[in-house]
C-alpha cells in the first residue's frame, strides 16, 4: 500500500475534520492560528549572530527580510544552519572558500546560507492549504505573508498539532508511528549526528544502546551547543574538528519521553503538547520500536 493510500484508509476510518474544529470565520482563518509578530533578520546579519539569537530564543526558523520594504527574501533554518556547520552540502562552502576557517565562515551575512526560494502561503489561506503544503514540501513551517510578499506571521506544525491536540482520538500510535527508525549510538560525534540528520532529512535522532532509548538530539541541541558556552572559543581559534568530534550524548536530552504503542494518538498529542516537544520515542517492554512526531498527525485530518 502507497503512502496516500495508507493515509486515506485512515483518514476513512476515523478522520479528523477541520470544519469541526472552527467555529470562527473561514475568511483568514490561518491568521487564528499562526504565531504574530514575527522575529525576522536582515540578509546581513552575521550567521553567528543568527546562530545566538536561534538558540536564546529557541526558533527553528527565521524569515529575512528586506529591510526597506520588509518583504520576505529568505528563510533560515535550524537544519540550514547544521548543514553549514558540517552536515551537509553547505559545509563545502566554508571548506572551498574560507579553507575551513570556521571563525571567518560564521561571520559571513546569513544571505549566504538562507534558503532564497521560500515555499509561503497568504493571509487569505485556509489551515487545510497549509497542512498540504507543508506535507507536499516536507516543511516544519511556513512563513504567512500578504499581497505585497510582507511576512505577517508564521505557522508551523506544533501549532497545527497543538490546534488539533483534543480532538485526536480513535487511532493507535502503532498505526501512525514510523516503525524503520535511524539511530544513534553514545559515542557518535556531532559531525557523524548532523552528517546522518542532512542525508536522511531528519530533525531529531535517537540514541540507543542495547535496544533502548538513551537520549534524543534534535538540529536545535546543535544550535544551541553551537550557540552559548566554550565552544565560541574553539570557533574564535579557526578550526572546528575539537568541536564537532564531541560525542552526541554530551548535548542529548537524556529523559526522552516515550509512549506504548498501543496508546491512543490523542494522549500523544496531549504528552506533546504539555511537554512541548515534536516526538515521542515508542518503546514496547523497554525496547524501542518507532517513534511518532507532530507531522504523522497530518495523516489523519482532512
Amino acid at each position: 500500500m502507497s503512502r496516500e493510500s495508507f493515509r486515506r484508509s485512515l483518514r476513512a476510518k476515523r478522520p479528523v475534520s477541520l470544519k469541526a474544529r472552527h467555529s470562527k470565520k473561514r475568511e483568514r482563518e490561518i491568521l487564528h492560528v499562526a504565531k504574530s509578530p514575527v522575529v525576522t533578520m536582515a540578509p546581513t546579519t552575521p550567521i553567528y549572530d543568527a546562530i545566538q539569537i536561534m538558540a536564546k530564543e529557541g526558533f527553528r526558523r527565521v524569515p529575512i527580510v528586506n529591510p526597506g520594504t520588509g518583504t520576505l527574501e529568505g528563510i533560515v533554518t535550524a537544519t540550514d544552519i547544521v548543514n553549514y556547520l558540517g552536515g551537509g552540502k553547505k559545509f563545502e562552502i566554508i571548506q572551498k572558500r574560507f579553507a575551513g576557517n570556521i571563525f571567518k565562515a560564521i561571520n559571513e551575512p546569513i544571505k549566504l546560507i538562507m534558503v532564497k526560494k521560500v515555499v509561503s502561503i497568504k493571509t487569505s489561506a485556509k489551515i487545510s492549504e497549509a497542512i498540504e503544503l507543508m506535507t507536499q514540501q516536507n516543511l516544519g513551517g511556513l512563513p504567512v505573508v500578504d499581497d505585497k510578499n510582507r511576512i505577517k506571521a508564521i505557522i508551523t506544525e506544533r501549532d497545527i498539532a497543538n490546534m488539533f491536540a483534543d480532538l485526536l482520538s480513535g487511532t493507535t500510535v502503532s498505526q501512525l508511528m514510523s516503525k524503520r527508525i535511524v539511530t544513534a549510538v553514545s559515542k557518535t560525534t556531532i559531525f557523524e549526528a548532523a552528517r546522518t540528520m542532512m542525508t536522511r532529512g531528519f530533525r531529531r535522532l535517537l540514541i540507543v544502546s542495547e535496544g533502548r532509548v538513551i537520549g534524543i538530539v534534535t538540529t536545535m541541541d546543535i544550535i544551541r551547543f553551537f550557540g552559548f558556552g566554550k565552544v565560541f572559543k574553539y570557533l574564535k581559534s579557526g578550526t572546528i574538528n575539537q568541536v564537532l568530534n564531541t560525542p552526541i550524548l554530551e548535548i542529548a536530552t537524556k529523559d526522552v519521553v516515550t509512549i506504548e504503542p498501543n496508546e491512543d494518538i490523542g494522549q500523544a498529542a496531549k504528552i506533546m503538547q504539555e511537554k512541548k516537544i515534536g516526538a515521542l520515542a515508542v518503546v514496547k517492554n523497554g525496547k524501542l520500536v518507532g517513534i511518532i512526531t507532530e507531522r504523522d498527525f497530518f495523516k489523519i485530518i482532512e
